[in-house]
């Protein structure tokens, strides 16, 4: 069909140009710009049918287990590890139809209506526990991708996670993301095996000993809202760390404060010192923290009242020279 019409505006043209030519100069070069012209379009309609069907080209998924080589994204250097300890707060972010039928960074297709998340340094896949701190609501979410590179952003996720996690329509949320590493262990287990689902099996592995164990052991509460219900005897805790990917648990909402941290120092005296190049930015604060048995001073100023406002105050600290400041949330 196509090329019969590109034959009959073919005709057409000599037609012009034979016309034309009986009826003196001025005619001919109107004949020769309309047949410009009708040539330009034909080669229009065949650069946007190319560039259709390429578009609609299917994407071939190879995934793999990744954890990937230290990378820079805008100046910063990222730096991924198998981590079986993560546990961060920080601003969550979500990403939909913009990346449909791409593949992720290791190698799935993204798919905005299944429960994932892009994460800048965890291996893949891994599993977390990503808590709304706003409203109390906790996903078992998968990371399958990289990202997000929007400065003072600690995780995107998927339409459908941010949806179950009650933030879609805001765009972002206050979080904590923790590790389960139980779950990441039999993900990985599967995917060396070229397996790839969604959820983990029941299949048992090596119980992984925490750094600390909690000294507090919590009763599990649920509300109508929630889709998971705890067995007699069960703690809060056993429930969090047993939940499949994209199953929700409805809590409590945290009040907490916005903090642009510059380090973690060895030394609360290099910590002070730190702290006192970005003090003319707000207020500041040392705080001592316990990571895998030894003391950490967080050299941090703030606290910021919104988002935006510690977007900003993290701005101020990046041109100070502290490239691995980030926003953390109490």
């Amino acid at each position: 069909m196509f090329l019969r019409s590109l034959l009959n505006k073919t005709l057409t043209m000599l037609l012009l140009i034979g016309l034309a030519a009986l009826g003196g100069c001025t005619s001919l070069e109107l004949a020769a710009e309309m047949a410009k012209r009708v040539q330009q379009a034909d080669q229009e309609k065949i650069k946007a049918e190319t560039t259709k069907t390429a578009a609609v080209k299917p994407v071939q998924a190879s995934p793999r287990f990744k954890i990937g080589d230290p990378y820079q994204i805008a100046g910063i250097w990222y730096y991924p590890e198998r981590n079986l300890q993560y546990d961060e707060t920080g601003i969550a972010s979500w990403y939909g139809d913009e990346f449909a039928g791409r593949l992720t960074a290791n190698g799935e297709i993204f798919d905005p209506e299944q429960v994932s998340a892009a994460h800048k340094t965890l291996h893949m896949p891994s599993v977390v526990r990503v808590t709304n701190l706003e409203n109390g609501r906790s996903l078992v979410v998968r990371v399958n991708d990289r990202g997000p590179y929007v400065s003072g952003r600690i995780i995107d996720l998927s339409r459908a996670a941010a949806r179950k996690l009650g933030f879609h329509k805001q765009g972002i949320a206050r979080v904590r993301v923790q590790i389960l590493a139980e779950q990441s262990l039999r993900m990985e287990k599967l995917a060396k095996q070229g397996q790839f689902p969604q959820t983990v099996s029941e299949e048992p592995l090596p119980e992984v000993t925490p750094a600390e164990k909690p000294a507090v052991k919590l009763t599990a509460r649920t509300t109508r809202a929630s889709s998971v219900r705890p067995r007699a005897g069960q703690s809060a805790l056993d429930l969090l760390a047993e939940n499949q990917v994209g199953e929700v648990i409805v809590g409590t909402p945290v009040k907490t404060q916005i903090w642009v941290q510059l380090g973690a120092f060895h030394n609360e005296v290099n910590a002070r010192k730190v702290l006192g190049r970005a003090t003319h930015l707000g207020e500041g604060q040392v705080t001592p923290v316990l990571v895998d048995g030894r003391t950490l001073y967080r050299a941090r100023v703030g606290p910021a009242e919104t988002v935006s406002e510690a977007d900003k105050l993290l701005d101020s600290v990046f041109q100070l020279g502290f490239s691995g400041a980030q926003i953390v949330v109490e």
